[in-house]
């Protein structure tokens, strides 16, 4: 596969993901957000076992330890990003967490001494610029929520790099098919404590969405099929499978549509409006991705 058919797959997973939103938030009327995304991982696991679960027979400890690893990182970063909008607005939230692209290059020279190429450093900064005009945050004070979304911001990062090395020279259909189930099963661990621990009364509830518990309704299953079908196995299957054919910042760059696809599915769903501002970011981001894209294009070549 060529990097630029790699970027493009992985465009189409940020679009999932940017439609997940509006599911989520239906999810999330009649759901508190552990339990969600414990329904959401567990489901995608069930799904994954009876499609793939044949393909675990013979599976080494080195891409079982790496594929619950990830699985980890994964849910850490989901479970963190979901809880920190119930302490915080969504605009703020999602900016802090949309960090995860300066911090990869900075994870990454720190782990590795990688160095950033400099047409993905302006990508990234062009990218920047334009989430920024799209989400239009308004920073007037840190709070709890602020702090658990930037708690997010590492596990996305340490997610996508180590998503790569993991990857690297797996090959084929069979190697996917095995990270995809163990991220999910790496994944329900820590979601499951989460809601036993925040949501069931252990521990005085911090918020009221975080003592809703679960009531089976129509939006609660549209949320869950969407979010655990498509946006989980669709979305991380092309992630998994086409990642190691780019880099974990150019793929990030590419996620940055995500906010863009979550604002126009909100504006025709929820009928949200978005001003004049916000529409000059999302044309940031995306002549962002395709710098980023041109110049490594013209690297490779020359």
């Amino acid at each position: 596969m060529k990097v630029w058919q790699a970027d493009l797959a992985i465009i189409g997973a940020a679009l999932l993901w940017g439609l997940s939103y509006i599911f989520t938030r239906w999810g999330l009327e009649d759901c508190s957000p552990a339990l969600f995304l414990l329904c959401r991982f567990g489901l995608a696991l069930a799904a994954c076992l009876v499609l793939f679960g044949r393909r675990l027979k013979g599976v080494s400890p080195l891409v079982l330890r790496r594929g619950l690893t990830l699985g980890f990182f994964m849910g850490a970063g989901y479970l963190l990003q979901t809880y920190s909008v119930n302490f915080t607005e969504v605009p703020r939230a999602a900016f802090i967490a949309a960090m995860t692209l300066p911090a990869i290059p900075a994870v990454a020279f720190i782990l590795f001494r990688e160095r950033v190429k400099r047409h993905n450093l302006i990508g990234v900064i062009l990218a920047l610029a334009g989430l920024h005009l799209l989400l239009d945050p308004r920073f007037s004070g840190l709070n709890a929520g602020d702090v658990i979304a930037f708690l997010s911001v590492p596990m996305w990062a340490l997610y996508m790099i180590y998503l790569n090395l993991y990857t690297e020279g797996e090959k084929g259909f069979e190697a996917t098919a095995r990270f995809m189930v163990l991220q999910f099963a790496g994944a329900i661990p820590l979601t499951l404590a989460a809601a036993l621990i925040f949501e069931t009364g252990l521990v005085p509830p911090l918020h009221p969405d975080l003592d809703k518990g679960l009531t089976v309704s129509g939006p609660f299953l549209a949320g869950l099929l969407f979010c655990a079908l498509p946006a989980s196995i669709g979305a991380i299957f092309i992630q998994t499978a086409c990642q190691k054919y780019t880099t974990a910042l150019q793929a990030m760059l590419c996620f940055q549509l995500e906010p863009v696809t979550a604002t126009a599915a909100a504006v025709l769903l929820l009928g949200e409006t978005v001003g004049l501002i916000a529409a000059l970011g999302a044309a940031v981001i995306i002549c962002g991705i395709l710098f980023s894209e041109v110049g490594g294009l013209l690297a490779r070549n020359k």
